[in-house]
């Protein structure tokens, strides 16, 4: 998963900072906010006289302590000041005086013991120099702590803590004169005069010595907490959806529609109405009903025929008919009927993966509401999903056409699932340019394409994958998912009587004889395995596809193409996709991962601040009247984007002029994007 190729020293603009790795060439991985931010702040205030290395690791041999390796996140030289070695630590910090050990305080007050920072940099500053000795290379060496959201103040003077090599809130808006006066101050003038050794530092520190850290396991706990926030965003839209007695909530995978629904039907739940939650998954549906609790009934769209004696998709014994017959015609009207006949009616009834449904069942299943101008009906939907409710495999779904309740739509526009580059990738599977784009905040891993022989060839790839996963990268086996386009016990599967991985036991998952989702769900010591068809509307930290090669349809069939898209989408952290060498899928999959852009920052801990934050360029501006602005990233396909005057008054930006550049966070309003919250990017 290396994400990092070092750009050339050459690269970068003459008047600016030189940046090891430079964001503006390739992505650049951060462990914490605060790392990013010190990195944006040398961007933002350094000359081109700095060179910044970031994330720079030394393995030395230490007498008879055996090899160290030791890292540091900053490395800051200037031909007039020498070296500055930087720690950075983010969050609140706490230091106990009695046993001189620091801690860092989360936003609940707990408290964490962490290194200590000045340690940290001077051991490190101790190494460095030996290091350059062995390499005959002469520089004053400094060092400084970093703490970007602290105030300078808040730490006095002691025997570990030197208050004049603290960088805070206010040091750092001058970094240069800051990390100026640190040199100074550190060494003597003598000591400062010195050959120009930024050629031998490139050497150095661009090489063996430099890595860019991938810790999927630190990014998955870092950015789990971002997902869980999503809870309190959708909050704010339950008053709008209940207003409205009928209402179609349209967005692609990822945006929280099943969340919505859930939150939606406790609302009314704990009004006193009866509510009902219709959805086509029965895995899912196990979850639901462990999630929705008492007084909501969850039932699957099979569910509510089965309650009536009937199975909408399968034809009786005695039924002499041809299947299509019964699925259109002879099962709608009987369970239209029986529907009828019976007592049992809801004050709500809420329908995920709407398009899942057969046209010819939606008169049957809104007569499951009581009648009046009371009752509730709400559906949710993905176009992009819609092969198997369109009534045809070979047709596309068109909501217009094909659901009860007619536009507009309400659009949820904020992709909280994936990352923006599964984001990206997944999109180049959807079937129509005229669905609708959500957009994608979160950067992240690029995806990753394993070609293999056969399905031997296969098997072994994949014991390489879970063994990196679990072992190096400290994975749970919980954290992945295998999933299959076809059933992974068929003989032509690549799994085809396999039973473990690496010696960890696979575990399929099925809703059918299970009463809950703690018996559906996969045991700890084992991997869960699924058909896509199986894992729609449920999640995975990481996903890995299989069979895609085996499904013998071509990648442009709208199911194929919906399968390859519904399982992708089930990722939220990485997903990996194995395709045979000679199957033609393969080129499309390279094709989607070629239109990733692999530029810009991504903080492994999570960067709040960034969410759902996007750039673009001001292609039309009339002061008076409107703005546009052009949107380059694989993640919000949408490309322009609508601004207005009164928003660029409130952030200050009168002087704007057709090509600069703005940060902005989309928002929906009346079926129009509108870029909101506009501010000047730190990096422009």
């Amino acid at each position: 998963m290396s994400e990092s190729t070092k750009s050339s020293p050459k690269s970068s603009t003459s008047n600016r900072v030189k940046l090891y790795p430079d964001s503006e060439q390739t992505r650049v991985v951060f462990a914490s906010p605060a790392e990013e931010q010190f990195y944006e702040q040398c961007r933002a205030t350094l000359g081109s006289d700095w060179q910044v290395y970031y994330s720079c690791t030394l393995s030395t041999m230490d007498g008879d302590e055996g090899l160290k390796d030791n890292e540091i996140d900053f490395v800051c030289y200037h031909p007039r000041y020498g070296v500055v070695v930087i720690e950075v630590k983010g969050g609140r910090i706490r230091h106990d005086g009695e046993t001189g050990k620091f801690y860092s305080v989360n936003r609940h007050g707990e408290s964490f013991a962490i290194k200590d920072p000045f340690q940290q940099s001077l051991v490190w500053k101790g190494r460095f120099l030996r290091f350059l000795r062995q390499h005959n290379v002469k520089v004053p060496v400094s060092h400084a702590v970093s703490f970007p959201t602290a105030n300078e103040g808040d730490f006095p003077a002691s025997s570990s803590i030197v208050p004049d090599i603290i960088i805070g809130r206010e040091r750092i808006k001058d970094l240069g004169r800051s990390l100026a006066e640190i040199a100074c101050k550190s060494q003597p003038e003598q000591y400062r005069n010195f050959a120009d050794v930024s050629d031998q530092l490139d050497r150095l520190l661009i090489g063996a010595a430099f890595t860019t850290r991938l810790y999927l396991r630190d990014y998955i706990d870092g950015h789990e907490s971002r997902l869980r926030d999503v809870e309190t965003i959708h909050n704010t839209l339950i008053m709008p959806i209940a207003s409205v007695n009928r209402l179609g909530i349209e967005g692609e995978a990822g945006t929280g529609k099943t969340m919505l629904a859930m939150m939606l039907a406790k609302h009314f739940r704990d009004q006193g109405k009866k509510v009902a939650v219709l959805g086509s998954n029965g895995l899912l549906n196990l979850l639901l009903k462990r999630e929705l609790g008492e007084g909501i009934a969850a039932m699957t769209y099979q569910d509510v025929a089965a309650n009536h004696g009937l199975n909408l998709l399968i034809p009786p014994s005695e039924f002499t008919g041809a299947r299509e017959d019964w699925v259109q015609y002879e099962a709608p009207d009987k369970l239209k009927k029986a529907v009828a006949a019976s007592t049992e009616r809801y004050d709500v009834v809420i329908c995920d993966e709407a398009q899942d449904v057969q046209p010819f069942w939606w008169e049957a299943l809104e007569m499951l509401l009581v009648p009046g101008d009371d009752a509730r009906f709400y559906l949710f939907f993905d176009s992009s999903q819609g092969v198997f409710g369109s009534g045809s495999g070979e047709e596309a779904f068109v909501a217009a056409d094909t659901l009860p309740i007619k536009p507009p739509y309400f659009p949820l526009v904020h992709n909280y699932r994936t990352t923006r580059e599964i984001a990206a990738f997944s999109r180049s599977f959807r079937r129509s340019s005229g669905m609708m784009h959500s957009h994608s905040g979160r950067l992240g891993y690029v995806p990753e394409l394993i070609v293999y022989k056969d399905a031997e060839d296969a098997r072994r790839l994949l014991g390489k994958l879970v063994r990196k996963l679990t072992r190096e990268e400290g994975l749970k086996n919980s954290d992945l998912t295998i999933l299959s386009a076809r059933n992974p016990a068929a003989k032509e599967s690549v799994l085809y009587q396999t039973d473990d991985i690496v010696k960890i036991p696979l575990y399929k998952l099925t809703h059918t004889q299970k009463k809950s989702w703690r018996e559906a769900k996969a045991p700890n010591d084992s991997i869960a395995i699924s058909t896509i068809a199986g894992f729609k509307g449920l999640e995975t930290s990481v996903g890995i596809l299989l069979n895609v090669s085996e499904y013998n349809l071509p990648v442009d069939h709208p199911i194929m193409a919906s399968l390859i898209y519904v399982a992708c989408t089930r990722a939220k952290h990485m997903l990996y996709v194995f395709v045979r060498e000679d199957d033609p899928k393969r080129q499309a999959f390279e094709t989607a991962l070629s239109a990733i852009k692999t530029t810009g920052t991504m903080v492994i801990g999570g960067a709040s601040h960034g969410d759902f934050e996007f750039i673009g360029r001001v292609t039309h501006y009339n002061p008076d009247r409107v703005g546009w602005l052009s949107v380059e990233d694989p993640a919000f396909e949408l490309g322009s984007v609508m601004f207005f005057p009164s928003d660029v008054a409130k952030a200050n930006l009168r002087d704007l002029q057709i090509g600069a550049k703005i940060k902005f966070r989309p928002r929906a309003e009346g079926g129009v994007t509108i870029a909101c919250d506009l501010a000047r990017p730190s990096n422009f």
